[in-house]
């Protein structure tokens, strides 16, 4: 969506940044692990449910640093700091944990693209 919305206002000079985080120190992980609402049967034993665990206890510790997180995407829209001459970026990537998955991705992609990539070139109509 936020690609599609990105070309809807690009011709009034808008520009839409997606900012992906890692985890940070919010009170993300003592608000989610203090819901009074009782975890699905659904989920139980999923990734979702181990994470919501470890938040409650008291054992998460994410490394990101929530005012550093904040200045770098203030100075990213603004284009200053950190932003300069970065401004037609789209994608802003924060944290460390967040850097393995994006590499995870590039890395999922390039393995398709090798496996699938005479398909995926293929599949058009023909003259």
């Amino acid at each position: 969506m936020s690609k599609v919305l990105a070309k809807e206002v690009a011709e009034f000079n808008v520009r839409v940044l997606i900012v992906s985080l890692g985890a940070f120190n919010t009170n993300m992980p003592t608000a989610a692990a203090s819901s009074k609402n009782p975890m699905p049967e659904d989920y139980k034993g999923t990734v979702v449910d181990k994470t919501i665990d470890a938040m409650a206890s008291g054992n998460f510790y994410p490394g990101g640093d929530k005012e550093k997180a904040v200045k770098a995407i203030y100075e990213v829209v603004m284009g200053e700091g950190v932003g300069a001459g970065h401004e037609g970026e789209r994608f802003l990537p924060l944290g460390k944990d967040l850097a393995a998955r994006v590499k995870q991705v590039q890395d999922s992609y390039s393995h398709s693209m090798e496996v699938f990539g005479d398909i995926c070139n293929n599949v058009y109509r023909d003259s």
